[in-house]
């Protein structure tokens, strides 16, 4: 999904104005970071946001690799707070709320790149 979404970002960019940038004699670097960067910024930041939120909540690759209950990642760990003969509802909503405060804090940081590279791909012209 993310290489879509970036391949779609940059099939946005005009063709004319990277071949006028070569023409002027840019090279690919320096076509990178005036011209092409700019225009892919938003999605870069949406794929960054899911990147980590896929890498977060990552549960089944941690639960197969991991033996050592003390080396559990949180989504693994919250598995356990569940059992057979009991459950204690707070304490699952606790462990779910911690998981979800450094999902919350990244799409804080980047929602101004975020909705604008979701804008992108939705308006044309």
């Amino acid at each position: 999904m993310n290489v879509l979404l970036m391949a779609a970002a940059c099939r946005m960019i005009p063709p004319e104005t990277l071949e006028a940038a070569t023409i002027d004699g840019a090279t690919t670097f320096q076509r990178l970071r005036p011209i092409v960067w700019p225009n892919v910024r938003g999605m870069v930041s949406v794929v960054a946001l899911f990147a980590f939120i896929g890498a977060w909540d990552d549960f089944l690759w941690p639960l197969v690799v991991l033996s050592d209950p003390d080396k559990y990642t949180l989504t693994v760990g919250m598995q356990y707070l569940s059992s057979n003969f009991s459950a204690n509802p707070r304490v699952i909503a606790a462990g779910t709320m911690i998981a979800l405060i450094p999902i919350i804090i990244l799409f804080a940081a980047l929602q101004k790149h975020f909705f604008r590279g979701v804008e992108e791909g939705s308006v044309k012209g």
